[in-house]
């Protein structure tokens, strides 16, 4: 609601008079000046009583107003008296004076807002005595007159009244579209007062201001603490009763207090240390301070909501997939990231710090669905929103929602904001099989494309047990048990859950343990065709929770937690998760690659780390079928770049991980119907190991690995891994 106030005209004459005559009192006069000064102050005076009432109400400060008792209706026109006392030279003006007032700008616009709530640093002056309103009123004029310059542009410097007897306070801003602003007052000045909207509520001013369908309701989880004495009292005597007590005082002071609150949505529970309430519009960044400031308020809060709930209706809902431009990454990440071999660590820190702050302060973030790109220097995410500048605002801190500074600072503006398509990183399925060419191998693999005897099968078994191990540990997104060592053709090949990342190359020479080198350019990227029906089981368990009565055993935090715990077993699928907290129980989907005892013994020791005590339920074993393998973790369809042809001839050998054919036992057929109808193909050298599960022949023109893995497919070959070797030629001696 705006009000506007007349400073114009012989009233502001007036009140710019008296005070130039105060500040002349400070230094000698000649009796001449003195006299002339005396007796235009008398014709003034006359001026001003004769002036009519509203002029005389209007050009009275607010916290002046008022300041002696109530005057009688009949006396209302009169101007209030004021006494002029003479100060010797040398002193100067008291501090309880008012600010000096500059001439309003006609364009200007003043706006009067009232108090909800004084804050400790008003109250204190009103302890002792009600006759201290005055200075009180002063001392928060002053300091909130400094404040309003020092932060907003649009205030009108000594523009301010605070009236403490009618909690009001007056302000003139230079121009009439200045957006939110009771949040504006009370964020920076919440150590005095807080205000409200002067005849309608919050909602009502902001729903006018903006429209009521920009308005989406928070829900903030604050930590909270008894910091009464008698209260803890109470509660001790009966806990139910005195919580239950204790929510309807709360209550009552946030429906008077803040303005944003959302009446009777508070939640108190001391059992967990946490408070939960609700607000109609986005909360201002120092809201638990502003609160906590409340005057003898009974609880103190956390700061900052450790968790932040979207409410959005469907209306609001518009789901959206951005991108933004890395514009600086802290000084000490690009200095670690540096050194090769610990890249994988902070890239990890990295993003994990970027992901947890998305996921616990970034409403409307979806999970699961962040990408970081250090080579190209970007960050996608989803929301079940359309991204505005708060997104930009919180990545970044600029609200000093945070002790420590965000290690990555973003574009103001999302350089892509698209319709979204799965999440990026997709937790449930497997996505892609990944070719390197490797360069060296060292250490414990360094006899092995050059053995000083050849390899035993127990020898290939332990190479590949240590790729595993080495790779599931330290390469992010890598699927268990995936990984496979083309010795031949110096290739190593694995699955991983996701598009490969550009700095993929870069992930994989990191791993010291790896003893391996590969090349800078990827062989072959290849599409995996994944049945989970066929290769997943699901596991179901209870659980109960021991000894977490802290705020952070919230929904989100304990699953976050557990998902991430469950990663110690082999087959576990990310994200897939499910818990029931009112029933107590969850499921996982796990690829099955282990025995249910070992996973099931896995489960419940992880979870054990964060209080979670877990029993076993029972298992849904994934059922037959031609699609997929329990003990393999996917099955290669085809290669995303078509493999160059290789002129010379050459012995191929193929090696397959599965047959679907429905010639069962027939894998044979199936394989010479499939090198059937290449002419470059000598089918009398095809040579066929079903206890291997391999084949063989010999080329006699150019080799097309591409069309050679059509073929395959076709006739129901998965998990191909081709390699070839060039054929010794035989001499020809001439007689």
């Amino acid at each position: 609601m705006i009000h506007r106030f007349d400073f114009s005209g012989s009233a502001v004459i007036r009140s710019r008079l008296l005070q130039n005559i105060e500040a002349g009192s400070r230094r000698p006069q000649s009796v001449i000046f003195s006299r002339f000064l005396l007796g235009l102050c008398i014709c003034l005076a006359s001026s001003c009583g004769s002036s009519t009432p509203t002029e005389t109400e209007k050009s009275t400060p607010l916290h002046e107003a008022i300041s002696s008792t109530t005057p009688k209706p009949e006396n209302k026109s009169s101007a209030p008296s004021r006494t002029l006392k003479p100060q010797s030279p040398k002193t100067t003006s008291s501090a309880n004076d008012n600010p000096p007032t500059s001439r309003p700008d006609k364009d200007s616009t003043e706006l009067v807002f009232k108090i909800v709530s004084l804050h400790k640093n008003v109250q204190q002056f009103l302890e002792k005595s009600e006759k201290n309103i005055d200075l009180a009123a002063r001392t928060a004029q002053r300091s909130l007159d400094s404040t309003l310059q020092k932060n907003f542009a649009f205030y009108e410097p000594g523009s301010l009244r605070v009236d403490l007897r009618q909690n009001r306070i007056s302000l003139r801003v230079n121009t009439a579209n200045v957006s939110d602003l009771v949040r504006k007052l009370n964020e920076v000045g919440y150590q005095m007062i807080t205000v409200a909207p002067l005849e309608r509520t919050l909602r009502e001013e902001l729903a006018a201001e903006s429209g009521a369908d920009s308005l989406v309701k928070q829900e903030l989880h604050y930590s909270a603490q008894i910091k009464s004495p008698e209260y803890q009292s109470q509660l001790d005597q009966n806990f139910q009763i005195g919580s239950e007590a204790l929510r309807l005082i709360l209550n009552e002071r946030f429906k008077n207090e803040v303005p944003e609150y959302v009446p009777d949505s508070l939640v108190l529970d001391l059992e967990y240390e946490k408070l939960t309430f609700e607000v109609i519009t986005y909360p201002s960044a120092n809201l638990g301070v502003q609160i906590n400031n409340l005057y003898q308020l009974p609880v103190s809060i956390g700061a900052k909501p450790y968790r932040t709930i979207e409410q959005r209706t469907e209306q609001q809902l518009h789901p959206s997939q951005v991108t933004y431009k890395i514009v600086g990454i802290a000084d000490f990440y690009e200095r670690a990231m540096q050194d090769q071999f610990g890249y994988n660590f902070w890239r990890r820190s990295l993003i994990h710090d970027l992901e947890d702050r998305l996921e616990t302060g970034l409403t409307g973030y979806v999970p699961f669905s962040l990408d970081v790109n250090l080579v190209k220097k970007t960050i996608t995410f989803q929301l079940d929103h359309y991204p505005d500048h708060r997104v930009k605002e919180f990545i970044n801190d600029e609200s000093g929602s945070r002790v420590s500074n965000t290690k990555i600072k973003v574009s103001a503006e999302p350089a892509l904001v698209e319709t979204p398509g799965p999440v990026i990183r997709t937790p449930n399925r497997p996505m892609k099989r990944v070719v390197l060419k490797v360069l060296l191998a060292e250490k414990r693999l360094r006899n092995v494309f050059d053995p000083p005897r050849p390899l035993r099968p127990t020898d290939i078994q332990g190479i590949h047990r240590h790729l595993d191990d080495e790779l599931i540990n330290n390469l992010d997104g890598y699927i268990g048990k995936s990984v496979q060592f083309d010795i031949p053709n110096k290739e190593l090949s694995f699955q991983i859950d996701r598009v490969p990342p550009d700095d993929l190359i870069k992930m994989v020479n990191g791993i010291r343990s790896l003893d391996l080198d590969v090349d800078q350019e990827l062989v072959s990227v290849e599409d995996v065709v994944y049945d989970p029906e066929a290769s997943e089981k699901t596991m179901y368990f209870s659980f109960i929770n021991q000894g977490q009565k802290l705020h952070q055993f919230d929904k989100t935090f304990t699953q976050h937690m557990a998902d991430g715990n469950l990663g110690a077993i082999g087959g576990y699928i990310p994200g897939s998760l499910q818990m029931d907290f009112d029933e107590g129980t969850f499921n996982i989907r796990v690829r099955v690659v282990e025995d249910d005892a070992r996973d099931i013994e896995t489960a419940t020791t992880a979870l054990a780390r964060i209080k979670l005590e877990c029993t076993h339920l029972n298992t849904t074993l994934p059922e037959s079928s031609g699609n997929g393998n329990p003990q393999q973790p996917g099955m290669t369809a085809k290669q995303s770049a078509e493999p160059a042809l290789v002129k010379e001839n050459v012995r191929v050998t193929v090696k397959y991980g599965l047959y679907g054919g429905r010639a069962t036992g027939k894998p044979e057929k199936s394989a010479r119907d499939a090198l059937d109808g290449f002419t470059w193909i000598d089918l009398k050298t095809l040579q066929f190991d079903a206890a291997k599960k391999e084949f063989s022949f010999e080329t006699t023109g150019p080799f097309n690995r591409g069309a050679l893995e059509r073929s395959l497919k076709r006739q129901k070959f998965y998990q191909c891994l081709i390699s070839h070797e060039a054929l010794i030629k035989k001499d020809t001696s001439k007689e």
